[in-house]
């Protein structure tokens, strides 16, 4: 029987409590997640709430959950991290904006799976949504993907976070890079980054 770590739920031979360091932040970071992300082994929403305790994790098929969200998320202070037909340029938000947020929306999962979740939450489509367009590249290997310049959950909430709030985000890469140091796979497994 494989223990787990009581703290970060990870098997007690790939624990990473170690090299856990909080993030400070004034945003309530909320994770919309797939519910096929949750027992995804590789999935990086469970690194942010260890370096950011205050996250918000709901599955994206938790039909009350996302009833309230709908209903705490307002336009004049939340953001939507996707990009789409009509989401803005993060870095060229203006000061005055950044001040207002207070909630950051992302969604976990492929990028089809974040488009399913968008589509059958409609009300998501009415918050301000933003892109990056000079987002540092992903140095998230364990886990493949055909798009180019994609990031993992975690490198896109610490992007946002400092763009935002120009805020040290320096707790959760290391947190995933300690995450991809204790993974247990082959190299050839591994995207090339």
């Amino acid at each position: 029987m494989r223990l787990y770590c009581e703290q970060c739920q990870y098997p007690k031979k790939t624990c990473i409590c170690p090299h856990i360091r909080a993030v400070n932040t004034a945003l309530n970071i909320v994770i919309i997640q797939h519910e096929k992300e949750v027992s995804h082994a590789k999935n990086t929403a469970r690194l942010i709430s260890l370096c950011i305790p205050t996250t918000q994790i709901l599955l994206s098929n938790d039909i009350h959950a996302m009833q309230s969200l709908a209903k705490e998320c307002l336009p004049q202070t939340s953001a939507l991290i996707y990009p789409g037909d009509t989401s803005m340029p993060l870095e060229r938000i203006a000061l005055t904006k950044a001040n207002q947020i207070s909630t950051l929306v992302l969604i976990d999962g492929s990028w089809k799976q974040a488009f399913g979740i968008v589509k059958q939450n409609p009300w998501l489509a009415v918050l301000p949504a933003f892109h990056f367009t000079s987002a540092p590249t992903s140095n998230y290997a364990i886990r493949h993907t055909k798009i180019k310049n994609a990031l993992s959950t975690l490198e896109a909430t610490a992007y946002a976070i400092s763009c935002i709030e120009n805020a040290d985000v320096t707790g959760l890469y290391k947190a995933q890079s300690a995450f991809q140091r204790q993974w247990q796979s082959p190299i050839s497994h591994r995207r090339q980054v």
